[in-house]
């Protein structure tokens, strides 16, 4: 096994990419606090030990036309870069450069370019707007990585590829790390390859203050598009027509993408917990839960309220929606530092069960998980499902969602009158040292406030020709 087919796995670059993808402007987190970011998770690798870091490749929709590209979370937390055929090495103990110089951290990419998608970052661009001390081209990697791994008894490696391919004609599933992992292991004797994941998990789940900012600007964005969905949904309006306020909203307040696919589920749609396809038509007596999250320089909000489509919520509504708000509200009390993250999530399962059973829609508790059967909460940030220490107690710095919801679809065995109705109502929170900030408060959840908004005009209501 040759070192050139080990390496192979690490230089793999996305030869489908006809145009460049240009570093996006990073005004929220200085090259600084990327720098630091790199230096604590060397602090935290084994000695005599080595990691690689690849930008995800970009990815065809269609032909000759590419997915809307979004970097590898981890790559971006250590880099700032948003372009692919991008490589970071770091290496505790320094690789030599030359015969006296040693560097801990080498970026790798492709030379400054101009193409019909832009213009590239370049060599120059990673030290002035990157920060980065030493950058070389990525054709480098190769030769630069066989020196870097020499007596190197650890790679830590982050290859941004699926780990499981499946050959549906061969009826072959293939592991792809594993092969990654033989292939280096032949070519470097004695070389254990190790996932970096646990550390990086554990330093992303404390958000850094210009992390806050960015989060709360994404979540500032999210709450206005949900103030406008409230003031324009209408009858025999579609979900699209709703998604597509949402999303002005979202650019119109600086957001570039969205965190994740709009929900926004309308009857029946309700009750399905990732709808995406927002192609019904609304009817009078629905409510549509609209899960959303704009997305600010990488990072993701994420924050859900459930409205009446006529403005008006039934009886039958109010009192399922009455019974998640109340979750929502006392257990988000339980969020502060020390605690366990099943304190909040017990609470909101005790007041959903309580009150399905008060209705007659359940007879005892544990039916509750027939009609809320996810969990309540998850970190955000990077990914809108970011990663975090789970299990461990809640410190300050985390922002966690609170979220919990009750879905009875039609055909459920309870009173047909609550059939359809799915109510989630989602906030984002960052525990604090006092005990927590609800970053999403502005976004209404009370029935007073929707039905209030609902009275109003919205952009949904302009019509083509309107003065």
């Amino acid at each position: 096994m040759t070192t050139r087919l080990a390496m192979r796995w690490i230089v793999v670059g996305c030869f489908l990419v006809l145009g460049s993808i240009a570093a996006r402007a990073q005004s929220g987190i200085t090259p600084e606090e990327y720098k630091q970011r790199r230096a604590s998770l060397m602090s935290k690798m084994e000695p005599n030990s080595v990691a690689i870091f690849k930008a995800r490749d970009a990815s065809v929709r269609s032909n000759d036309v590419n997915y809307l590209y979004h970097q590898e979370t981890n790559f971006h937390y250590l880099t700032g870069c948003d372009e692919t055929k991008s490589y970071l090495l770091l290496c505790p103990e320094g690789v030599l450069l030359d015969s006296t110089t040693k560097a801990k951290e080498v970026f790798f990419l492709r030379p400054k370019t101009r193409s019909a998608a832009g213009e590239s970052l370049g060599l120059e661009g990673a030290k002035s707007q990157l920060g980065f001390a030493v950058a070389l081209q990525s054709s480098e990697l190769l030769s630069f990585s066989k020196r870097a791994l020499a007596g190197k008894k650890i790679l830590y490696y982050f290859p941004s590829m699926p780990d499981v391919v499946y050959d549906p004609l061969m009826e072959k599933r293939s592991i792809i790390s594993r092969e990654v992992k033989s292939e280096l292991q032949a070519a470097f004797p004695g070389l254990e390859i190790k996932n970096l994941y646990g550390p990086i998990a554990e330093m992303r789940s404390i958000k850094s203050p210009a992390e806050i900012a960015l989060l709360q600007k994404a979540i500032d964005a999210t709450i206005t598009a949900h103030v406008e969905a409230m003031k324009s949904c209408e009858t025999d309006m579609y979900e699209y027509e709703l998604q597509a306020v949402i999303e002005y909203c979202f650019a119109k307040n600086g957001a570039e993408y969205q965190g994740f696919p709009s929900i926004v589920g309308s009857g029946p749609n309700s009750c399905i917990l990732h709808y995406e396809a927002n192609r019904r038509k609304m009817q009078d007596g629905d409510v549509v839960v609209m899960d959303i999250g704009a997305e600010v320089e990488g990072y993701s909000a994420d924050v859900t309220r459930t409205i009446p489509v006529k403005g008006t919520f039934s009886q039958a509504q109010r009192e399922i929606y009455e019974i998640v708000l109340r979750a929502n509200e006392e257990s988000i009390k339980e969020f502060k530092p020390g605690a366990s993250p099943t304190s909040p999530s017990q609470k909101a399962y005790d007041i959903i069960a309580e009150g399905l059973m008060k209705l007659g829609i359940t007879k005892n508790k544990d039916d509750a998980r027939t009609y809320y059967m996810h969990g309540l909460s998850h970190h955000i940030g990077l990914d809108v499902h970011d990663p975090g220490p789970w299990g461990k107690p809640y410190a300050p710095g985390m922002i966690l969602t609170d979220e919990p919801g009750i879905y009875i679809p039609e055909g459920s065995p309870c009173d047909k009158k609550y059939w359809n109705i799915g109510v989630r109502i989602e906030d984002d929170v960052l525990i604090t040292p006092e005990g927590n900030r609800v970053l999403s408060a502005g976004a209404p959840k009370s029935v007073k406030d929707i039905e209030s908004l609902a009275k109003k005009k919205g952009l949904g209501n302009v019509k083509i020709g309107d003065k």
